[in-house]
């Protein structure tokens, strides 16, 4: 069997449905092979939007993201999304390979295992064609283990016609993870501590939504009588429970700071406790704190804890669980507090804020944005890129469970949202994917790629939050009373070039607009992609944080 021939047979086995990419010497053959096994292959307009996809996709389904890019500028385009998704611990492989062996200064060669490894993710290289099975096949054994991409590199593309042999199909396994035995010791101190807490709060982040876990940690926060909250890649998790305040952070609502200033103690199950999650440590002030992890490795990696259990998040909540019945420890009563009970009703009610005069007003980003979360159908997916603006749709957009978000701003970069909403668009193409998104990093990242959803035929809506510049740098102007023109842009009319690529488009300007706008989401057409151009002041957007 040709070795082209070997790879896309081995990705059907392996089970892969779906592959993301750009197509070059080295993967050309691969990919005309991996469709005609039945395989489907959407079709970037750049490298960094094709990975973009794979790891979007794979946030969703919780499976392993598949992208494919040629040799050398290929692989170097991609570096950015491998580094975003690398610190969000996202599985996913990507097959590349080296330009031809026999040119010694061919262009497009490049040190591909130093690029690789610069970001954090892994790196296998076949050195003979008849190794490309089993090194494909533990690379995705590699990358499910260990939660991060693992980039193939196969040999000079010249030699995807070489006969590699028999072909036989992979032994790959993919064991659940799980911990060692609980320390008891940390899980006795843990729980006193707990014992103890007047105000305690419940805080999840996205182990535990990897893991499944979520309704044993809301089952100890019940007996606890305890608010929840949850990191933002968690946003959304405990949707429904009466005691949810929502995202912790400088991410979360003002309604909340209150309840959080009052409790003294955090509990935390699978989350990093990053700068963004505690307010670069001020948010634990006077407060114990527990930490739940499930790697070694993330312990006392950000912060040290008063007690640090180490366990998957669902083991840990029901042990501690099963001690604080044992132990016949009263509930704190902090989740019926008034501090807690008003923070829960007045953010219930920030959805429901009648539309203010007058109608000829410019929009704000706040209005928009609630108007779009009451037009788009409940089952969505939420999709948004980095940017000025992405605290809004963080607090105003609602989803029904955690996997259907994705917050593109793990590397702190503009321009990754339309990749990221296309791969979660394919993955989940019987619901809308609402793309919230600033004009700079559209025009960054997205503009080409709205052409992808438009020959994709996705249900794909775009909120455009069109300020005219770059946001954070306008900020850093104004704050020193200085010239910001050069952060602003004479942008075209977005509106037009969505219509011309065969999409549809709608501008809104005014509170006028906001009801026609809904009515425009409500009879979409679900075969084209929908971008709302919205036109928002730089003086008066709000700040991100």
């Amino acid at each position: 069997m040709k070795m082209n021939d070997t790879i896309a047979r081995l990705l059907k086995d392996l089970g892969v449905e779906q592959m993301f990419g750009v197509i070059g010497d080295v993967n050309l053959f691969v990919v005309d092979r991996f469709m005609k096994e039945g395989g489907r292959y959407t079709s970037a307009t750049t490298e960094s939007a094709a990975v973009l996809m794979a790891s979007g996709y794979a946030q969703v389904t919780g499976r392993t993201g598949v992208a494919t890019v040629t040799c050398g500028p290929g692989l170097v385009n991609s570096l950015t999304p491998i580094v975003e998704a690398v610190k969000g611990h996202v599985p996913m492989v990507i097959i590349t390979g080296d330009s031809l062996a026999r040119f010694k200064y061919h262009p497009q060669s490049a040190s591909h295992r130093e690029f690789v490894l610069a970001t954090g993710a892994a790196y296998e290289a076949p050195a003979r064609v008849e190794d490309v099975a089993r090194d494909l096949a533990y690379a995705f054994q590699r990358a499910w283990a260990e939660r991060r991409p693992v980039v193939v590199n196969f040999p000079s593309y010249d030699l995807q016609w070489e006969d590699v042999g028999e072909y036989q199909a992979p032994r790959v396994s993919y064991p659940e993870r799980h911990c060692a035995e609980l320390d008891s010791e940390a899980l006795e101190l843990a729980v006193g501590i707990l014992a103890t807490a007047r105000r305690p709060i419940v805080l999840a982040g996205y182990g535990v939504v990897t893991s499944g876990q979520a309704e044993a940690v809301a089952r100890l926060a019940r007996r606890l009588d305890a608010p929840l909250m949850t990191t933002l890649r968690a946003k959304d998790l405990f949707r429904g429970e009466p005691a949810n305040l929502g995202v912790l952070g400088i991410s979360g609502r003002e309604e909340v700071t209150e309840a959080v200033a009052l409790s003294d103690c955090i509990v935390s199950f699978g989350a990093s406790l990053h700068m963004f999650t505690t307010a670069n440590g001020t948010l634990l002030n006077k407060k114990r704190l527990v930490m739940v992890v499930s790697e070694r490795g993330e312990v006392g990696r950000t912060m040290a804890a008063d007690a640090t259990v180490l366990g998957e998040p669902g083991a840990v909540a029901e042990r501690m669980l099963y001690w604080i019945e044992e132990a016949e420890i009263a509930p704190s009563q902090f989740a019926s507090e008034e501090v807690v009970t008003g923070a829960v009703a007045a953010i219930a009610q920030a959805y429901e804020a009648p539309l203010a005069e007058p109608l000829d007003a410019p929009v704000t980003i706040q209005e928009a944005l609630i108007a779009i979360e009451h037009a788009v159908e409940p089952e969505r997916l939420l999709v948004t890129d980095g940017g000025r603006f992405m605290r809004q749709p963080w607090q105003l957009m609602r989803v029904r469970q955690p996997r259907h978000f994705i917050a593109g701003n793990l590397f702190g970069a503009i321009g990754t949202g339309i990749g990221y909403a296309i791969g979660a668009a394919v993955a989940e193409r019987g619901m809308p994917t609402v793309a919230v998104v600033g004009d700079g990093g559209f025009m960054l990242g997205g503009l080409t790629e709205f052409h992808t959803a438009v020959r994709e035929k996705l249900d794909f809506i775009v909120v455009l939050c069109n300020d005219g510049g770059y946001g954070a740098e306008y900020l850093h102007f104004t704050d020193r009373d200085m010239d910001p023109s050069l952060a602003l842009f004479d942008w075209p009319e977005f509106s037009e070039i969505a219509q011309t690529m065969g999409g549809q488009s709608l501008v809104l300007r005014t509170r006028a607009d906001l009801p026609a706008a809904q009515q425009a989401i409500r009879e979409r057409r679900r075969d084209r992609p929908l971008l709302i151009d919205l036109k928002l002041d730089p003086r008066t957007m709000p700040r991100t944080f």
